[in-house]
């Protein structure tokens, strides 16, 4: 399981990389080399009272991150849309709290992409960013009922990392940013193993960021730049338009350890975890976008989980239909466009369940890359009774345009 969620991340580090390379213009002294950047930065915080679980989970959590980053200049027009973003890669150490704490979860290590966008700038000095990690997050002591039963909230030893920061920075030096925000930080792997409640964090972050320059050309090394100069032009011109989407995506999920049961009809009580499931997802989509950044979007949802068998009571797996597993809702939500990649949220409701458990509501969350103008590859987490991981999709979007 690490193995394979270590080969995806890895094709998504390709595909962002991708996305961001492009047709330039012509550089010029000021915009010579990589403009790479580094940056530490030190997180400290509580845990949120979620699940109820916050007494296994003692104390104060406490990490150090490293990135390398870029500063984009606007030789492509989506920099220029976003006020110039900054983009890398980074890897953080975590100490999730007391001794106990160490003994049951691990020191976890993440590893991740991040993407920092200003939001407000205060004066040249000042400015304040937005602040998204995706990755993973890895030497977590999972669940297991002979070694580690007490420990029922993580069941990987690998799992998704998403760290969601406001950062207020301050220009020091020609070379040095000082920096200071709020952090929301989360790991679960979206029921891919059981038990999974998932790890929420809540604190503050300090880091310093030193900027230099690498001269990929000779005439400029003698006295490069520390910091490139931002082009400045017009945000291209951008025309609303309308668009109808499908997505169908598969999941996989694991039931809870108690919560399946066997052939006959019968409760597991051993306690182990239980047996994997196959999940589908159909969405239909028509979604607005008013610019440049921003998409609208409502739809009709149809889900097929297979592990909704352990919801029927004593009745055997196989006298269940179809339609005892087939559920619908209807949704509606937003698109943040960043120039192929798209991130979404929804909020949805159920319109059909033949069943009780797993709420009213849902969410999903998750993101779009476009791989062909009519042909978008998701990654997103559909929720139960709200924000509880129910499970994550793999999906393909066909999307029809209209202007």
């Amino acid at each position: 399981m690490s193995d394979l969620k270590n080969i995806l991340f890895l094709l998504f580090i390709l595909i962002l990389v991708s996305s961001v390379r492009g047709q330039e213009i012509a550089d010029s002294s000021k915009n010579d080399g990589w403009f790479n950047y580094m940056q530490v930065s030190y997180l400290h915080g509580h845990h949120t009272d979620f699940e109820g679980y916050r007494q296994l989970l003692e104390g104060n959590f406490h990490g150090v991150g490293f990135r390398l980053g870029k500063q984009s200049t606007g030789r492509q027009a989506w920099q220029v849309v976003h006020a110039y973003p900054k983009y890398g890669i980074g890897f953080s150490i975590y100490d999730l709290g007391t001794e106990n704490v160490d003994e049951l979860f691990g020191k976890p290590v993440s590893y991740y992409l991040f993407y920092s966008e200003p939001i407000l700038s205060v004066s040249e000095k000042f400015r304040l960013n937005a602040d998204l990690e995706i990755g993973l997050a890895t030497a977590f002591h999972k669940y297991d009922p002979d070694n580690n039963p007490e420990q029922n909230i993580i069941a990987a030893k690998t799992n998704l990392h998403a760290n969601m920061s406001l950062e207020l920075y301050y220009l020091l030096t020609e070379r040095i940013d000082v920096a200071m925000g709020i952090s929301f930080l989360h790991f679960s792997c979206g029921r891919m193993a059981t038990p999974q409640k998932g790890i929420n964090m809540l604190g503050f972050n300090l880091s310093s960021t030193y900027h230099y320059n690498s001269p990929r050309y000779k005439q400029f090394a003698e006295k490069p730049y520390r910091r490139p100069a931002l082009i400045k032009r017009e945000k291209p011109e951008f025309k609303p338009y309308s668009e109808i989407s499908i997505m169908a995506a598969i999941g996989n999920v694991q039931a809870e350890p108690g919560d399946w049961k066997h052939k006959n009809g019968d409760m597991d009580s051993t306690q182990n975890v239980g047996p994997r499931y196959f999940t589908n997802s159909v969405t239909v989509d028509y979604a607005y976008q008013f610019n440049h950044k921003l998409k609208i979007m409502g739809g009709v949802d149809f889900f097929y989980d297979r592990s909704v068998e352990n919801y029927y009571g004593t009745t055997s797996p196989d006298a269940l239909n179809f339609n005892d597993k087939a559920f619908y809702g209807a949704h509606a939500g937003l698109q943040y466009v960043v120039g192929k990649i798209a991130l979404m949220f929804n909020y949805g409701r159920y319109i059909y369940k033949p069943f009780e458990e797993r709420g009213k509501w849902y969410m999903r969350a998750g993101g779009r890359f476009e791989i062909l103008p009519k042909l978008d590859a998701q990654i997103s987490l559909k929720t139960r009774d709200e924000r509880v991981a129910d499970w994550i999709e793999w999906g393909l979007v066909y999307k029809y345009r209209k202007r």
